[in-house]
């Protein structure tokens, strides 16, 4: 019997159907991601699954004795404990064990020789002392301590009070508790977001290995690849199952959709061509088949259009004016607060088009780099440095330069009064604000349409110095896509702090590190950048001392043309695509051809015939643009 199965279940907020006729499973042992839009009901269908919302159609049964574990955005957590005390709080059944033990003890030396109360005793003992050894008592301290550190406290947080910690680290700290119950069901909606990219491996392995079963709801592509073996994709109120992880879930959604676009298009055809039998003879000498062929249509079960991908937010960067060769330059930057260093005698040169990403464990100052570079901080010591020509365009991941109490229309006007408001409404539908929506408060949207909304406002600045601190955050799988391939389009120079790998990968050129030993840039991606570090973890959990360092090239042979290879690369498996669609467009032309109500139809013949040749231009288009960019590949 599956953990939790779900029996035509639907459920309503108002009059919206976000789920409907679900019926579905989850078996022991099985780690599955749940993907789908903001909206789609992700969340919903995790407080379903714990009792939190019931279903107004169906039921829903769970296994008896099933333990479900599951992480809310806000933890109920002790203030008064310290970080230690409450991540042994989740083991509360060795707590009582262990009372046991000792209280069994007590009665023991309490027992003054009575021989059948002492062997009574014992043989509790036997048994209390069997039950924590299987519960893993002994070591359950390590086992807090361990989860802790994998998490990113350090030891010497351990004693801190819990009121004193930032969100993101009460976050962690309940995901720590949620982790040591060790629960049947672990429920775990988007547990990277507070993460650094060293707990967030860590993580991955924990989950990797873990014995019970997952439900993760993650934005996170890499993440989902590394930890589940199923995915489920929530669409259109139904559950959609592929077996294996995202990426495998990828090429299956893509022949599904192949698949039923081919069943769809043929039934229409068939349609159509039933329609027309029946226009032209339904007064004529074959009414009778005509009448019947009609009845027949009326019987037929209509196969729905197949659900296309929906739209994406509409990102697109221009830059409207060039800036100097030398972007930014860090002159013997020195910054810390409350006596504490984040670095010291820092330098740091950016030229004009170069695409930097920078990473390090939470804590390390990166937000603090980008703040001195926005002029937000002033360093200590040193130099910051802004080029000729240069207009930065600023995205916080906090988003302060939105202002709640503005409509969403009023608050992109306010990045370019000169624009009419046909102009604004047509910017805010590429971001997926239509009708009403535009006249909603800031203050009431949710945080991907805040997002949204302050990458929009960051478009209509044409900066051509973008500083993006956390820009995933929020985003939905297509809308971190389309965000992607928008950057990797735009002409000008990129410094991104982000903790979302996948992205790193796409997006980037280069790596500023914070390691122990200081800053150090890295020529390549953060896959690149991760395999040369296997058997070196990117830095400790614990925040290092910074060292007096100008910030150098990792030792890499160095590559001026990697970022034009890298671009040529990307470009060439596009054309490649393109060209295996457009060979597939003419093989189906030429088996339409061959099709006798084709060959025997003038009309359909000469229709076929120019749809044949267009194509076969379009690919010789394409094969002499792909041998182009494979010539330049060859050269750099």
């Amino acid at each position: 019997m599956p953990l939790v199965s779900f029996h035509q279940v639907s459920k309503y907020y108002g009059a919206q159907d976000v789920l409907g006729d679900i019926a579905w499973g989850i078996d022991a042992g099985r780690h599955i991601g749940l993907i789908g839009p903001n909206g789609a009901g992700k969340t919903t269908l995790l407080k379903l699954i714990t009792g939190a919302l019931v279903p107004d159609i169906g039921a829903i049964a769970r296994q008896s004795g099933c333990r479900i574990g599951y992480l809310t955005q806000d933890p109920d957590l002790d203030s008064d404990a310290t970080v230690l005390e409450e991540a042994l709080s989740a083991l509360s059944g060795i707590h009582t064990l262990e009372r046991r033990l000792r209280e069994t003890e007590h009665a023991l030396e309490n027992a003054n020789g009575d021989a059948q109360t002492s062997e009574r005793l014992l043989a509790r003992y036997g048994r209390l002392q069997e039950e924590f050894e299987r519960a893993g008592g002994y070591a359950f301290q390590h086992r807090a301590e361990a989860v802790l550190a994998g998490l990113g406290f350090p030891e010497r947080e351990y004693a801190r009070p819990v009121g004193v910690l930032s969100g993101g680290q009460k976050t962690r700290l309940g995901l720590a508790k949620l982790l040591l119950t060790e629960a049947d069901l672990l429920l775990l909606d988007e547990p990277e977001s507070h993460l650094d990219m060293n707990a967030t491996e860590w993580l991955e392995k924990h989950i990797r290995e873990y014995a019970g079963a997952v439900l993760l709801v993650s934005h996170d592509r890499y993440f989902l690849d590394r930890t589940v073996n199923e995915i489920v994709e929530v669409e259109r109120r139904t559950l959609n199952v592929f077996s294996g992880n995202y990426s495998r879930y990828l090429e299956l959604k893509t022949e599904q959709l192949k698949t039923q676009t081919r069943v769809y298009e043929q039934q229409q055809q068939m349609i159509t061509r039933t329609e027309e039998f029946i226009r032209r003879n339904i007064a004529g000498q074959k009414t009778r088949q005509a009448q019947g062929r009609r009845k027949q249509l009326e019987r037929l079960e209509r196969i729905d259009r197949p659900a296309q991908a929906r739209r994406a937010a509409g990102f697109a960067f221009h830059t409207m004016n060039r800036s100097g060769d030398d972007v930014l330059r860090f002159e013997g930057v020195a910054k810390g607060y409350e006596g504490r260093m984040l670095f010291t005698d820092l330098s740091l040169l950016l030229r004009r088009g170069e695409r930097i990403g920078v990473i390090g464990p939470n804590g390390c100052g990166k937000t603090t780099l980008l703040r001195l570079i926005m002029g937000e901080e002033t360093p200590e010591d040193g130099v910051v440095h802004i080029g000729a020509g240069v207009k930065i365009g600023y995205y916080d991941q906090e988003r302060i330069q939105l202002s709640d109490t503005r409509a969403v229309l009023n608050e992109l006007w306010s990045a370019i009064p000169g624009l009419g408001e046909e102009s604004i409404r047509t910017v805010l539908g590429r971001f997926l604000f239509s009708g009403d929506d535009v006249f909603k408060l800031v203050g009431s949207l949710s945080g991907g349409e805040q997002a949204r909304l302050a990458l929009a406002k960051l478009m209509l600045e044409n900066p051509n110095f973008l500083v993006l601190d956390e820009p995933t955050n929020h985003l939905d799988i297509r809308s971190r896509h389309a965000l992607e391939q928008a950057l990797d389009d735009y002409p000008g120079t990129l410094l991104v702090v982000s903790h979302d790998r996948y992205f790193l990968d796409n997006v980037i050129d280069e790596l500023l590190v914070f390691e122990p030993s200081g800053p150090s840039r890295w020529p390549g991606d953060y896959s690149s950048y991760h395999d040369s570090k296997e058997e070196t973890p990117l830095a400790e959990t614990t925040v290092p001392t910074p060292a007096s360092v100008s910030v150098k090239t990792a030792p890499h042979p160095s590559d001026p043309h990697a970022s034009s290879r890298k671009r040529y690369r990307k470009t060439a498996e596009t054309l490649e695509t393109a060209i295996q669609t457009k060979e597939a467009e003419i093989a189906q032309i030429e088996q339409d051809l061959n099709d006798e109500r084709v060959f025997t139809d003038p009309v359909k013949v000469a229709e076929a015939g120019k749809a044949y040749t267009e194509a076969k231009e379009a690919l010789e288009q394409l094969y002499r643009e792909w041998e182009v960019v494979s010539m330049e590949l060859e050269r750099l």
